[in-house]
Parts: structure tokens; sequence; C-alpha cells
């Protein structure tokens, strides 16, 4: 019995090493087919850009640079945007609230309107598949898409 004993052993640890060795040829043989055949290109409009995260896009200096823009656009013009109205050297949105938050779909109700071009430069690009968007006194960032709020900048146009 103990020569059974001992062949039995033998038998499984020869077996356990040549399922790994296999297992590791195929891995190999996977890997060496995955590198030959060429790579297809992601589809336009289905990449993350920069990886944006929600909510995680624009920073304190996007939003001090963003207000100076403002400022100094509104200080400029004579006049303000149709849907805000003059309040000093600053202009206001007619609507008061926020009707839209980070993560949910813009509701169609929802008047936007494109960014001065001075605060645009001052801004980083936005990610492909993605667009900056003036909503009351806060920007944007949109996908394009689905009209996704991906971040917002809050109380930066008045």
């Amino acid at each position: 019995m103990d020569g059974w004993k001992f062949s039995a052993r033998g038998l499984a640890f020869a077996l356990i090493a040549a399922l790994a060795g296999a297992s590791g040829a195929a891995q190999k043989a996977a890997e060496k087919k995955a590198e030959q055949e060429p790579q297809a290109a992601p589809a336009p409009g289905n990449t993350m850009g920069y990886g944006v995260k929600l909510g995680g896009f624009f920073t304190d200096q996007h939003k001090a640079a963003a207000k100076r823009s403002f400022a100094q656009h509104f200080a400029k013009a004579k006049t303000c945007p149709k849907d805000m109205d003059r309040e000093g050297k600053t202009c206001r949105a007619q609507v008061k609230g926020h009707y839209w938050a980070v993560g949910q779909t813009l509701q169609k109700a929802v008047e936007t309107h494109p960014l001065p071009d001075e605060v645009v430069a001052r801004l980083p690009p936005a990610p492909d598949g993605y667009e900056y968007v003036r909503a009351g006194e806060d920007i944007l960032l949109l996908s394009k898409g689905l009209h996704l709020v991906v971040d917002v900048m809050q109380d930066v146009a008045g």
C-alpha cells in the first residue's frame, strides 16, 4: 500500500505540473496572437476623453479664471445676454435657482447658451464628446449626445 500512495502522489504532482505548464503555454500563445492582430480604433464619441469623472473636472483655479473672464467680458459689454439683467457692472440671471445636477440629464426646458470666447480661452479644452455651456449664472460641462451634466461651476457668470 505504501508504494501505491507514493505513485498516486507522484501521479498527482505530475498531472498538476502538466496542467500548469499547458495553461502557461496557452496564455503565452494568446498574448502572441493578440500582439499580431491589429487593434481596432475606438469609435468616435465612445471615448471618455480625459477620463472625465462626474463632478471632478473643474478645479478652483478654473472657477476663479472663469469668474474673472465673465467680469471682464460683462464690464466691457454694455448689454447683457437676453436671459440676464444688468445689476451694476455685472449681469445676473433672470431666473434664480439651479435646475440641473451633476450626473443627471439636462432638462429640455433649461435654456443654454455658448460661452464667450474670452471665457473659453481660459478653460482647458473640453474633452472629446463634451461641450461647455452657460445655464443661468453657471457653466456646465455636458456630454454632447445625452446632455448629461458632468460637472458644474456655480455662480461664475454673475
